[in-house]
């Protein structure tokens, strides 16, 4: 094997273009996506579209004192 990088021969971790072989093929869910009140009105924005954000329910710790109670909250993912 000849060496070339690190030492050790790359063609057998790379394909023909140069990247990486094998891996995990990840989805990237869609968001929500809506108009942008700024182009509503306009010819040219009126496809422009932003991320409303995804609402999720997540639980507080409760704080440092005992006194605070853990409660369920919502948040925005963007």
């Amino acid at each position: 094997m000849s060496k070339e990088g690190k030492g050790y021969n790359q063609s057998i971790f790379t394909n023909k273009d140069g990247y990486l072989k094998g891996g995990n093929k990840i989805s990237i869910p869609s968001q929500n996506l809506i108009v942008d009140p700024r182009g509503k009105t306009s010819i040219r924005g009126r496809d422009a579209r932003i991320a409303s954000g995804d609402k999720v329910t997540v639980r507080s710790t409760g704080g440092k004192g005992s006194s605070t109670k853990a409660r369920k909250q919502t948040a925005t993912w963007y």
